[in-house]
């Protein structure tokens, strides 16, 4: 039995930010190259005159699929952003940096060989597929696209069949990993605070009574709000190991800015604001 966008996004709690939609996925060429195999983002290299070589500082691996929609986005009407009625070219577009100080970061690789190894699976079966994504509207060479930077992706019958690790740390979908995806982890840094001075909890649980207060608020107002939640509970942690008397509106911004730029690196900057209709599938 089908299941449709609108239920997928209450039976899994799908945030506001993330699109809902059914498609299907198809190889990627550009200029003769796959771009549905993993390969590096073009980046600045920073030529090494002693080691006489050259240094790629932010290496991102990504892999590309192009991508056929069959149901709409969910466009804020508001927007009345000035692009051409010509429909934009839709990819599936999953990013991540692989390597940190030089040092490759093999869980991260693992993690987008099973995904490509999936999605080429998906496109040459031609199967449809609900997706979840932050997507975004560029403009790449005077033409408007849109990358879909996926969440998750579910069957026509509404199952779990592949699950980005970090939508559940953001607060992005309540879901389980599907039994047949073995990546489940990207071996994220840890978040770094400086000046840590013991702090004393003030409930049983350790956390500071504004933490509570502020869930209790999102109930009260009907908010649902998983992704909001997530950053509360980041704030929450991190004011357990620093003085709430000293600097604590500086550390709550702080942390409020890491837990953004965080999301960024998973799942792009900006967001999804083109005009009404042009993104209706004909």
């Amino acid at each position: 039995m089908s299941i449709t966008p609108e239920a997928l996004r209450g039976q899994f709690k799908i945030s506001q930010l993330s699109q809902v939609f059914e498609a299907t996925l198809h190889l990627c060429m550009e200029e003769g190259f796959p771009r549905h195999q993993l390969h590096y983002q073009p980046s600045p290299l920073i030529p090494d005159d002693r080691e006489k070589r050259l240094v790629l500082p932010d290496a991102q691996v990504a892999c590309i699929f192009g991508l056929t929609r069959f149901s709409s986005l969910n466009i804020p009407t508001a927007d009345q952003a000035a692009f051409t009625r010509k429909p934009p070219y839709e990819s599936l577009y999953l990013t991540l940096p692989v390597s940190e100080f030089g040092k490759a970061n093999q869980r991260r690789i693992r993690f987008l060989q099973e995904a490509e190894n999936l999605f080429l699976d998906l496109a040459e079966r031609k199967d449809r597929v609900f997706v979840v994504s932050i997507s975004h509207r560029r403009l790449v060479h005077g033409r408007v696209v849109v990358r879909h930077q996926p969440v998750a992706l579910f069957n026509p019958s509404g199952k779990v069949i592949w699950l980005h690790p970090e939508a559940l740390r953001f607060g992005l979908i309540d879901a389980e990993f599907p039994r047949s995806q073995k990546c489940r982890q990207l071996d994220r840094p840890a978040i770094h605070i400086r000046n840590q001075p013991e702090f004393k909890a003030l409930d049983e649980e350790g956390l500071p009574v504004w933490y509570h207060e502020a869930r209790q608020s999102l109930h009260e107002a009907g908010k649902d709000d998983l992704m909001a939640e997530a950053l509360i509970g980041l704030q929450a942690q991190s004011l357990l190991q620093v003085s709430i008397e000293q600097e604590a509106e500086d550390q709550l911004r702080t942390v409020a800015q890491e837990f953004l730029t965080d999301f960024e690196t998973y799942f792009g900057m900006g967001g999804l604001m083109p005009m009404p209709g042009i993104l209706d599938p004909s």
